[in-house]
């Protein structure tokens, strides 16, 4: 027992972190309260469980899409595409709709055929805006029953796009699992792990009043440490990549509660934020907050990436070296290698929110708005805010990754501190040596120059004078001899 348990040392504190973490959370969501319950129906709301599940086509107008069960159709005979006049904020729009029958694939009524109906309708007016319904088509939508005929009709919801979806995630986990082996396996669990708290806990404690800010923060730094603990495991690179990711998160989410105040921003510039706020605890929710805690999250992979490859590095670093490299070496180092890993890493994070808002800007340019009022449009601002905090985000994790990495690999011995171990010291004596080694040439110049001017020139030599001179002594010469 004693050789397993030491065998599988790091494994077993692995999970127990792991379990940790996930028991710290499911308290938290258990003491804040579950999302909200819908109010469920009694026995005289319900003459029977199909009543309910199918209304009558009377009452269909009455009911919800909500109150009804989606179930998954398929295409089998396409009818009919017919328009009527309608009217849309005022404005006069053909409405048109697709009808065609159906067979139902899942639910008490699988197998049965019926007709359902598709909206068509144009709101662009481009005809951009529609996708008409072929045979073999694989749809969603609702039932009613009409009791005069006993016939089911149905409305089209939207049309199965999770199933191709899932094909293309299980091709993903597939060659992940085939290139990686049981790294792969744990990268996938982690993710998994990161999807459920997300969805299962932190959007439940949000929409129940949680402030949004506080919750990401929490969110964040658990699944940090989830998945540095299920990927990496318990070592000094997982501990010093944590404290970097978590340290980035939180700056991150301090530079969005601080500037939540400061620039005015409502939170409604989206169709998504306005349609929250008709929910059943819409009045309860602060929208702009939330829109914050999204620009946290955005911030967290990107932290998570940066921390581990600085601290890995660190620890392949020491490894080589060791006790050759004092601690403030390796946090040098460090600084060193964060400094090359940023450049490409905002470089994404940029473009990456720039993506996200490409179509406004088109639009903006399509219109000639000036740049001015795209900055201080809210939805820009917003993606401005979303990249600079994240940036933030990204910058803090650097000094504190390096600096717990060296302190943590150099087991508290950190050495001498020395000046030039400061990029900012290095700095200011690299630009001093430069002036120094200025100033010294300009000295040396004016000092040849003065010598120049103090030294008496020589007079300047007349050869036409000289040879002139010279024919003329020689003419004398030979006068001389001929008298």
């Amino acid at each position: 027992m004693k050789d397993y348990l030491k065998k599988h040392q790091k494994t077993i504190i692995s999970f127990c972190g792991i379990a940790c973490v996930l028991a710290v959370v499911g308290i938290l969501w258990l003491t804040m309260g579950s999302s909200g319950q819908k109010e469920k129906l009694t026995g005289e709301d319900k003459a029977s469980g199909s009543d309910y599940y199918l209304p009558s086509a009377s009452d269909a107008g009455n009911i919800s899409v909500d109150d009804m069960k989606i179930e998954r159709v398929v295409v089998t005979k396409l009818l009919d595409i017919y328009e009527t006049g309608g009217d849309w904020g005022g404005e006069s729009i053909v409405q048109r709709t697709q009808t065609f029958m159906v067979k139902i694939l899942t639910g008490p009524y699988k197998g049965v055929e019926a007709e359902m109906q598709l909206d068509l309708t144009d709101l662009t007016g481009t005809g951009k805006g529609v996708i008409i319904a072929k045979e073999g088509d694989r749809l969603l939508g609702y039932f009613v029953m009409n009791y005069d005929t006993y016939e089911l009709s149905g409305t089209c919801t939207g049309f199965q796009r999770d199933i191709p979806l899932m094909w293309i995630a299980l091709g993903f986990i597939v060659l992940l699992i085939l290139f990686f082996g049981r790294n792969g396996v744990k990268s996938f669990s982690a993710l998994i792990i990161t999807c459920v708290m997300l969805i299962f806990v932190m959007i439940p404690l949000v929409y129940n009043g949680m402030d949004p800010v506080l919750a990401v923060a929490i969110f964040g730094s658990a699944t940090i440490i989830v998945t540095l603990l299920m990927v990496h495991g318990p070592s000094v690179s997982s501990l010093a990549a944590g404290m970097g990711a978590i340290g980035g998160v939180l700056t991150s989410a301090l530079i969005a509660y601080i500037l939540k105040n400061v620039i005015w921003i409502t939170g409604t510039a989206d169709e998504q934020a306005i349609s929250l706020l008709y929910t059943d605890n819409g009045h309860n929710l602060d929208v702009a907050s939330i829109m914050f805690a999204a620009i946290v999250i955005g911030s967290l992979g990107g932290t998570i990436d940066v921390s581990v490859s600085i601290s890995s590095s660190l620890e392949e670093l020491k490894g080589k070296m060791g006790k050759d490299i004092t601690g403030w070496e390796l946090a040098r180092s460090g600084m060193s290698i964060g400094c090359d890993i940023m450049g490409a890493s905002l470089n994404t994070m940029i473009l990456a929110y720039v993506g996200s808002s490409f179509q406004l800007l088109m639009l903006f340019s399509a219109y000639n708005i000036s740049l001015e009022e795209i900055i201080n449009n809210e939805m820009i601002a917003v993606e401005l805010l979303r990249a600079l905090a994240g940036c933030f985000g990204l910058l803090m994790s650097v000094p504190i990754t390096s600096l717990t990495a060296a302190y943590l690999s150099s087991k508290g011995n950190m050495g001498e501190l020395r000046l030039h171990d400061v990029k900012f010291f290095r700095l200011v004596s690299g630009a001093k040596g430069k002036m120094s080694g200025a100033w010294q040439k300009a000295l040396a110049e004016a000092k040849s120059s003065a010598a120049r001017q103090e030294k008496p020139e020589e007079p300047q030599i007349n050869l036409f004078e000289k040879a002139r001179q010279h024919y003329d002594e020689m003419q004398s010469e030979e006068d001389e001899k001929g008298e």
